[in-house]
């Protein structure tokens, strides 16, 4: 299944600064960086070199491993915390990075992040992750937003 979702946008995709944190996730939310963590994950997480590039690609994980592989990514931007919690902040940041600007929707990446930060999500912090990102590319596309090309 294919994902508008720019994590690599960050990411999602995405949020990402070196050495795995972030003083401001906004400026770390570029493709290269978001690779570069995913690189980083990969190896922590046994996601494959497929894994990596369903990610880069917004396509849905399928295996455990490429789920964690999303929840380790979204931790080193900070969207994520260690306790499977998503940072509003900085999923907002992730959002606005990801998609064009349009003066009449400045509210929407804000809009985007409540409704996904009020799902339910399970205790598995990889299942989380996928799930999170499901609703943001669900809420990216029923706000209207248009995604920055990768």
């Amino acid at each position: 299944m294919s994902r508008l979702f720019n994590l690599s946008v960050m990411l999602l995709l995405g949020l990402v600064c070196l050495g795995g944190t972030l003083a401001k996730p906004q400026e770390g939310m570029t493709r290269e960086h978001a690779t570069q963590l995913a690189n980083e994950c990969k190896a922590e997480t046994g996601a494959t070199d497929e894994d990596v590039e369903q990610l880069l690609k917004h396509v849905a994980p399928e295996s455990h491993e490429a789920k964690c592989l999303r929840a380790c990514v979204l931790k080193k931007f900070q969207i994520m915390d260690e306790a499977g919690k998503v940072n509003k902040e900085h999923a907002v940041q992730m959002v606005k990075a990801m998609s064009k600007h349009d003066a009449e929707k400045e509210d929407a990446p804000a809009d985007v992040v409540a409704k996904c930060d009020a799902i339910e999500t399970p205790a598995d912090h990889c299942d989380a992750a996928a799930a999170f990102e499901d609703c943001i590319y669900e809420q990216i596309k029923e706000h209207g937003l248009e995604l920055e090309e990768n």
